[in-house]
């Protein structure tokens, strides 16, 4: 499980990135739908990593990685709604976007 929480990982990385330099590119940002399975896939991340986590146990040391993951999947959740204003939908993705880098860093440090 935990290969495909990596591999799985690295492409919803990318996929923040594009989505991110969407959001930057258009007015209105991603598509309702679109958006809807972005951030889905997301939460399916976060299932797989807990039970990544359950089957392999690691130590306390390793609590920052779901930390990050888990605030910057409910910066998603929270700050890219399509009603929101433009910059509040910029300002999540970019933001859950360098949350997501950097605890992919902290887990392969």
């Amino acid at each position: 499980m935990g290969h495909i929480h990596m591999i799985f990982g690295v492409i919803l990385i990318i996929l923040a990135i594009l989505a991110t330099g969407w959001e930057l590119a258009t007015q209105r940002g991603l598509p309702r739908a679109l958006r809807g399975i972005v951030i889905g896939l997301f939460d399916l991340q976060v299932l797989f990593g807990i039970i990544t986590w359950i089957l392999r146990r690691p130590g306390w040391s390793f609590i920052l990685h779901p930390i990050i993951m888990v605030v910057a999947v409910i910066l998603l959740h929270v700050l890219t709604s399509p009603a929101s204003k433009r910059s509040r939908r910029l300002t999540g993705w970019v933001v859950a976007t360098i949350l997501f880098i950097i605890g992919a860093a902290i887990y392969h440090h």
